[in-house]
């Protein structure tokens, strides 16, 4: 298959996946207010950020030699491929023990993470929780091989089906026996379950990898995954100082309530971030072999049309966001779980900001530049934790928020796409900012455009009038987009490709 046509392949598939599994964790969400305390779901954020620094151990090692995977397979070179996923085998069972052990030496500490916590039983919760992300490391290692190899649409489904069966019996669980003890159960068993299922999945597609034959790894792929590794460390540090610890400072300066709050935003804002991760992981394996086989013309022109989407997705979202977002809590769960638009506003320029680092991060990891920003995340970790514990004190849940704003401006702004152009690509930095300004600017203005049309549309909050509300924000921010950039460069390929690959004449 051309890597056009498997990467539209993963992305169906993925898109599908992604849609089930949203409208399952909306219906879960609803159950879960409607029979259990508001605290519980602040549990339930405060755990996950905690066994998230803890999967630090891992060090980055799966997407180290996801991109050491690419070349073997591209060449077919079976040995290689077999040491990798051996190695591989080995660090994911050490890791996921390393994880329950460590886990349970930070039982005793519990409450402290915890501003006045009157859960009874939290300790055997966290053990749950615990038990859950450490065995997913036990068979998740087969997953990395199938992403490597343009596969994603094969891991989609197993996740689909997973996440089907879990949310089933969670909603059955929370509406006849609402015991959040048993809801947390079903995690452990279904992850197992799916776990299972992939590993069979993959033996079934690369039999040699079941072989017992010891490999032995060439010295230069050796020497290229430490050097990642270390790298990876450092850049994970980062993503956990800056996606993992908002719910610990929250619980321990706000409460429990206020993280149940925020996560209920943080569902649907991650929604939307999460879909173009979809996008981005399905092409992620295709880019990278674009980056081991093509020439800088051919990697600048896919760079271009990949930020050109992530920027005309971004416009879509935040603008939907900003029009819709509230009234969305509102009709989910009540107006008693709002945040003052105020903070909304601000969640949307972070999930912005956020979003539009989505192409670089792509080429970047599928170009293995690990190493070359490995400063960033360490500079990333300590204004994102000062800035955010200091404002979070002084001015509440926003605080969290603009500490996360705040140290991405400073950091991953502008050193990610300047390590990409240095190192793979052959862009100038000036030409980037000059195209994100010009969709920022575009996004805003829409934004403001947008919000109005709907106020003077639309007084009531029902159901129908948010339905038709996501028609208008689609149809406004997509005309627009098309009616500014019809005549880039990034437009006509994507028409090209529409129109030729997909049947769509009418283009």
């Amino acid at each position: 298959m051309t890597r056009i046509t498997q990467a539209s392949k993963n992305i169906k598939y993925s898109i599908i996946a992604y849609s089930v599994n949203v409208v399952l964790k909306f219906m879960v969400r609803w159950f879960f207010i409607k029979s259990l305390s508001l605290e519980y779901l602040g549990i339930n954020g405060l755990f996950t950020n905690l066994l998230s620094m803890l999967s630090l151990i891992e060090l980055g090692i799966g997407p180290a030699i996801v991109y050491s995977l690419y070349k073997p397979l591209a060449e077919k070179d079976i040995k290689a491929v077999k040491s990798l996923m051996t190695l591989l085998q080995k660090i994911y069972i050490l890791v996921g023990a390393f994880i329950i052990i460590a886990g349970i030496c930070i039982i005793p500490w519990l409450n402290w993470f915890i501003k006045s916590n009157t859960i009874v039983g939290i300790k055997y919760f966290y053990v749950i929780f615990l038990l859950n992300t450490g065995i997913s490391y036990f068979y998740s290692y087969k997953r990395n091989l199938l992403i490597a190899d343009q596969k994603q649409y094969i891991n989609s489904s197993c996740q689909m089906g997973g996440q089907i069966v879990l949310a089933l019996l969670q909603i059955f669980v929370l509406i006849f026996y609402p015991k959040y003890w048993l809801y947390i159960l079903l995690m452990p068993l279904v992850t197992i379950l799916e776990n299972i299922i992939v590993s069979k999945k993959v033996d079934k597609f690369y039999p040699y990898i079941r072989s017992k034959d010891e490999m032995s790894l060439n010295s230069d792929i050796k020497e290229c995954i430490i050097r990642n590794v270390k790298a990876l460390f450092v850049h994970k540090i980062g993503a956990i100082a800056v996606f993992s610890t908002s719910n610990i400072i929250l619980s321990k300066f706000v409460g429990l309530v206020a993280v149940g709050l925020y996560n209920n935003y943080y569902l649907i804002i991650n929604t939307a971030n999460s879909f173009v991760g979809q996008f981005i992981t399905s092409i992620t394996a295709g880019i990278g072999n674009l980056i081991v086989s093509e020439n800088n013309e051919k990697k600048v022109k896919i760079f271009r049309v990949t930020e050109f989407m992530i920027a005309w997705q971004a416009m879509s979202i935040s603008c939907s966001f900003y029009v819709l977002l509230n009234i969305l809590i509102e009709l989910w769960l009540g107006k008693q779980f709002l945040f003052d638009i105020f903070i909304v506003k601000w969640f949307i320029i972070n999930f912005y900001i956020m979003y539009m680092r989505k192409a670089v991060l792509a080429f970047r990891d599928a170009s293995g530049l690990y190493w070359n920003d490995r400063y960033k995340p360490l500079a990333l970790t300590v204004i994102n934790i000062v800035a955010s514990v200091y404002l979070t004190i002084h001015y509440g849940v926003v605080g969290v928020i603009w500490g996360g704003i705040i140290s991405t401006l400073l950091t991953c702004f502008w050193v990610e796409p300047y390590v990409l152009f240095r190192n793979s690509i052959e862009i100038k930095l000036k030409d980037y900012f000059k195209d994100y300004f010009k969709y920022a600017v575009v996004t805003l203005l829409t934004a403001f455009f947008s919000k109005w049309l709907y106020n003077q549309l639309f007084s009531e909050i029902t159901i129908i009038n948010f339905v038709l509300g996501v028609v208008l924000c689609l149809v406004v921010t997509n005309a627009v987009w098309i009616l500014v950039f019809r005549k880039r460069e990034e437009m006509v390929y994507l028409r090209n490709i529409a129109r030729d690959k997909f049947g769509m004449k009418f283009l």
